[in-house]
């Protein structure tokens, strides 16, 4: 009889900690009951996976530039330095310098997913909703051996050769949003994540762009 009453308040604690356990993911939302069935909200789920992705590359760009630059400066100012220029076609006590550099780079632009809010993922049934941030440049990568000293005539230090590839940098970034990088980002990462979140089983997509309706355009 004592083991019987003591098996029977076993189960009574087992089902007070099961009970407890329900009610807790039920006020936290993981849990939702409908008619009968008990359903498990995949929300959070989908929100941790779709975060994993973080930085979504859907455009590159790729340009090789050519920069010329010169600067000129002061021989020694006397008849022999005058002299020196004069024989180079210069000013008296003034040489040119001159120095072009040839750069490759390459432009990475798409959706970044690791900010998405919990409000910007919803599950309804069938159908996965999901807000996206607009299309960024991720970077400009222009590595040490993509560029090429090309012509080096005169003094240049490493300060300026730096500024010059500093100004590569720029320009192919210029160039990438000239070319409407963002445009192809836009629609390019439209279509892959919409297929890409099918395969998360879900038959229905919608994607909308900081709660807009995804409009796809041309680009230039």
């Amino acid at each position: 009889m004592k083991k019987t009453i003591k098996i029977i308040l076993i189960l009574i604690a087992i089902l007070a900690v099961l009970a407890a356990a329900a009610f807790f993911a039920m006020k936290k939302g993981l849990l939702d009951f409908k008619g009968d069935e008990l359903e498990i909200d995949e929300t959070p789920t989908v929100i941790t996976e779709i975060k994993k992705i973080s930085e979504f590359t859907s455009a590159c760009f790729y340009e090789e530039i050519i920069l010329h630059e010169k600067k000129t400066r002061k021989v020694v100012d006397n008849s022999i330095g005058n002299k020196i220029a004069g024989l180079f076609g210069k000013k008296e006590g003034l040489i040119t310098d001159e120095i072009v550099i040839i750069a490759n780079g390459k432009v990475r632009a798409g959706f970044n997913l690791k900010n998405l809010a919990d409000g910007d993922i919803r599950i309804n049934g069938d159908t996965l909703t999901v807000n996206l941030p607009e299309a960024e440049i991720f970077d400009v990568i222009v590595n040490p051996s993509n560029f090429d000293i090309y012509i080096e005539d005169g003094t240049w230090d490493e300060q300026k050769v730096t500024e010059i590839k500093n100004k590569a940098v720029t320009k192919i970034k210029e160039d990438a949003l000239t070319d409407g990088i963002l445009v192809k980002a836009t629609n390019s990462g439209v279509k892959k994540l919409s297929e890409m979140f099918k395969t998360f089983g879900f038959p229905v997509v919608n994607i909308t762009i900081k709660g807009q309706e995804v409009k796809l355009e041309e680009a230039n």
